[in-house]
C-alpha cells in the first residue's frame, strides 16, 4: 500500500477543530514529533526528488521510527516503509555511510485522528506554521486519491488557494536555503 496524502495551511485552527468533531471525529492528545531527514549527496532537492528515496529518523514520545518514501506522482504521494528502531545514533551512522546526509530536521506538534478510512493530522510546525494533512493509504492512482481527499478538506472548510504541494522539509530547505 502507499502513503496518499494531501496538505494544506490552517488559518483557523479552531473552526477546524469545530468541523471535524461535528463529523464525529476524536482528536488524540497532542503528540512531539521530531523528524531528521537525509537525502542522497549531490541530490539536487531543487529539483525535485526523482524517485530518489528521503530517509526518516522520527523520535515520537519514547519511540524512534525509521522511515523510507519514495514518491510516485509527486511529493505526497509515496510508497513508505517504517520500521520501530532503539538506536537512533547508530542508524544516522548507518544511513550516513549509505552515502545520505542529513539535510533537515522538522519539529512539530502533531493531534490525530480518523474519519472513514483517512487519517487526519492537524500539525503545528515549527517555522512552518499551521497545518491540516488527510491521508489515504492506497495502491489506486495517486492523482485520483489526492482529489477525493481535498475533496473531503473542502467540505471541513479548507479554501483551494491553502493547498500545500510539498513535504515540511521541503518547505523548511527552501525556506532556509533560497
Amino acid at each position: 500500500m502507499n502513503e496518499i496524502e494531501v496538505k494544506a495551511n490552517v488559518k483557523d485552527f479552531d473552526l477546524l477543530i469545530s468541523n471535524l468533531k461535528e463529523l464525529g471525529c476524536v482528536l488524540s492528545e497532542p503528540i512531539i514529533q521530531d523528524d531528521f531527514i537525509y537525502n542522497k549527496k549531490g541530490l539536487d532537492i531543487k529539483s525535485g526528488y526523482h524517485n530518489t528515496p528521503v530517509l526518516r529518523i522520527r523520535k515520537q514520545n519514547n519511540k524512534i521510527l525509521f522511515t523510507l518514501k519514495k514518491n510516485r506522482s509527486n511529493e505526497l504521494d509515496c510508497i513508505e516503509k517504517e520500521i520501530e528502531v532503539n538506536n537512533d545514533i547508530i542508524l544516522s551512522e548507518i544511513i550516513e555511510l549509505l552515502d545520505y546526509i542529513k539535510t533537515v530536521e522538522v519539529h512539530k506538534k502533531r493531534i490525530k485522528t480518523n474519519y472513514k478510512d483517512y487519517e487526519i493530522c492537524l500539525d503545528s510546525v515549527h517555522d512552518l506554521g499551521y497545518f491540516i494533512e488527510v491521508e489515504k493509504m492506497s495502491n489506486e492512482d495517486g492523482n485520483k486519491i489526492q482529489d477525493e481527499l481535498f475533496n473531503f478538506l473542502e467540505t471541513i472548510g479548507v479554501k483551494k488557494e491553502d493547498r500545500v504541494l510539498k513535504g515540511y522539509d521541503t518547505l523548511l530547505w527552501e525556506k532556509n536555503n533560497i
